[in-house]
């Protein structure tokens, strides 16, 4: 196993916030990060669902059943991308603390 160097000018910044373990460094990061992506997502898909006064699934079929709109589909293929990341990032948020 590879033991990690700390910069020992980072020592007293951990003494002082009580990280003795580097597996609570990486845990803290990685739920910082994928809780980051989520609210991300999340703050995408609040804009589109202010936007269309919809949910996703209720503008993607209106916009299925009505007249090519290039704006539009834009909207629906950035927001599309949204809901799946959302999906997506809370699955990998499950599974992180089902491992912590």
């Amino acid at each position: 196993m590879n033991k990690l160097n700390i910069n020992q000018q980072l020592k007293p910044y951990l003494d002082e916030l009580n990280i003795t373990d580097i597996n609570c460094i990486v845990k803290d990061y990685l739920l910082t990060e994928v809780l980051f992506k989520i609210s991300q997502f999340k703050e995408r898909i609040e804009f589109f669902e202010k936007k269309y006064n919809k949910t996703f699934s209720e503008f993607s079929k209106e916009y299925k059943s009505s007249e090519e709109n290039f704006e539009q589909y834009d909207d629906l293929m950035e927001w599309e991308f949204a809901v799946q990341g959302y999906k997506y990032w809370n699955k990998k948020l499950e599974e992180i603390r089902s491992v912590i």
